[in-house]
């Protein structure tokens, strides 16, 4: 099963990037582990994610609203039985943020879940790297953008500028 879960999480990573293949075998992978292994939130987590990855390439728009629905609801669920997973809230995270507000009204989810890792990490720097916790900021920024919330998003994003140099995140707010 190890090779099976190091084979789902490298093609969901490729299927994060576009790729349409790799969509398809991290799905299969982690229904795979699902199967075997139904307990395994995280296995379900990236099953969810998967999901709406294949919901996202689909060119059926009923196919399309039907997969990425299915996969919030696995990663509502999976939330729910474990709300301290940072994993687990990193991928409901990044896949709410990624959805058109406009049809899936996601971003507040998002910003919960962003807002919970950035917390996280203040009180443990070790739970994950500090170039994720920088982009974490960014997108928090974004969202909160996204849902009108101009004051907060410029909050953020002077928070970032105050703990990094990075220039892509200068100009990326300037933008």
């Amino acid at each position: 099963m190890k090779e099976l879960w190091l084979i789902g999480v490298k093609c969901h990573e490729l299927a994060l990037k576009g790729d349409k293949e790799a969509t398809k075998k991290a799905y299969e992978s982690f229904k795979e582990i699902h199967k075997l292994d139904p307990k395994n939130n995280l296995a379900e987590a990236y099953l969810g994610s998967a999901t709406s990855l294949l919901g996202r390439d689909s060119i059926d728009p009923n196919l399309k609203l039907k997969l990425v629905l299915q996969g919030l609801k696995t990663l509502d669920s999976v939330v729910l039985k474990e709300k301290e997973n940072i994993q687990i809230r990193s991928l409901r995270a990044y896949v709410g943020f990624n959805l058109p507000e406009m049809f899936f009204h996601r971003t507040a989810s998002a910003v919960e879940d962003f807002k919970y890792l950035l917390a996280r990490y203040e009180q443990d720097k070790g739970v994950f790297t500090e170039k994720f916790y920088w982009q974490i900021l960014c997108d928090l920024g974004v969202a909160y953008k996204r849902l009108g919330r101009k004051n907060e998003a410029i909050a953020i994003w002077d928070k970032l500028l105050q703990v990094t140099s990075d220039p892509k995140y200068k100009d990326l707010i300037k933008k």
